[in-house]
Parts: structure tokens; C-alpha cells; sequence
């Protein structure tokens, strides 16, 4: 009988511990207007940068931006650039330098609030002069204004980078 009781008790435990995991599981992030439109601006930002295409990804970018990559003698397309038209010349650049088709970014997370986007992943590309395969964690700070991005910052493994390119 005692065991019985000990069973019952066990499975009432076990059915709230259920009822409540999947309580939580189940919340959803409420997005307001403007972050859905910053979300947009992003998405479609990525989705050019996925497309390779050089002049849309500065045509998402505002007239004056904040722009940084932590700087690397190794790399061109590295440091501060204020003007939409520094943009599109540095991904000409950095896809230059890159097998097309070996990039890949894995995003773990993507928060948005208010005006402004973080990403958390990792990106992989193979270098086209020597062959070389990296693969890299990396975090990425975003901040739309007007369905522009007026700020972008990329935090990266420069040293990983680095040594594949030597």
C-alpha cells in the first residue's frame, strides 16, 4: 500500500513538472513594430550578404554609418568605415578573398530589442589562395534607424583568421 502511495505521489510530480516545462516552452517573444521592422532590416541585410551581392548589402546601410571590424593588417576589409560607398567596397573585398560557396554562418542566437540586433555563431570559409578552412565564433552588435543600419559592429577570432591567411 505504502508503495503505492510513494507511485501515486511520484507520477503527480512528475505530471507538474510536465504541465510546468511546458508552460514555459510554450512563451513566445511579443516583438513590437519596431522591432519587427529592425528584425526585417536584418534578415534582409543577411540575406544579401548570403547572396553575395556587394551593392545591395550598402544600399541597406545608412548615408553615415558607424561601422567597425576590429582591425588586422591581414585583412582589408578590417577596421572603421563611416560612408555607405566604403560598404560595398569592403565585401568586394572580402569576397575576394574567399571560396565562393564555403562560407557558412551559424547563428546560435539572435536577439533583437528595440532598434538594435546581437548575433551569436559561428562563421566557416576556406581561403582561395592557399586552401585553408577556418571556422570561427563570432558576435555581431547591429543598430537600425529608419530601415537602415546606422551601426555594425563585428567581434571575431582575428587570430584565427589571421594565421590562415599567412
Amino acid at each position: 500500500m505504502e508503495e503505492t502511495v510513494i507511485r501515486s505521489k511520484m507520477k503527480t510530480l512528475q505530471l507538474i513538472a510536465v504541465v510546468l516545462l511546458t508552460g514555459f516552452s510554450v512563451q513566445a517573444q511579443v516583438y513590437t513594430d519596431e522591432e519587427i521592422n529592425t528584425k526585417q532590416t536584418a534578415d534582409k541585410f543577411f540575406g544579401s550578404i548570403g547572396a553575395k551581392d556587394p551593392e545591395k548589402i550598402a544600399s541597406m546601410v545608412s548615408e553615415n554609418v558607424d561601422w567597425y571590424i576590429f582591425e588586422s593588417k591581414y585583412m582589408p576589409w578590417t577596421g572603421h568605415r563611416s560612408k555607405r560607398e566604403e560598404i560595398s567596397e569592403l565585401f568586394k573585398t572580402l569576397f575576394s578573398y574567399f571560396v565562393d560557396g564555403s562560407e557558412k554562418l551559424e547563428v546560435q542566437s539572435f536577439l533583437v530589442r528595440g532598434n538594435e540586433v546581437a548575433v551569436f555563431g559561428f562563421v566557416e570559409r576556406t581561403v582561395k589562395k592557399n586552401g585553408k578552412h577556418f571556422k570561427m565564433p563570432l558576435a555581431i552588435h547591429i543598430t537600425v534607424v529608419n530601415n537602415l543600419i546606422s551601426k555594425f559592429s563585428l567581434y571575431e577570432e582575428t587570430l584565427i583568421i589571421e594565421k590562415v591567411l599567412k
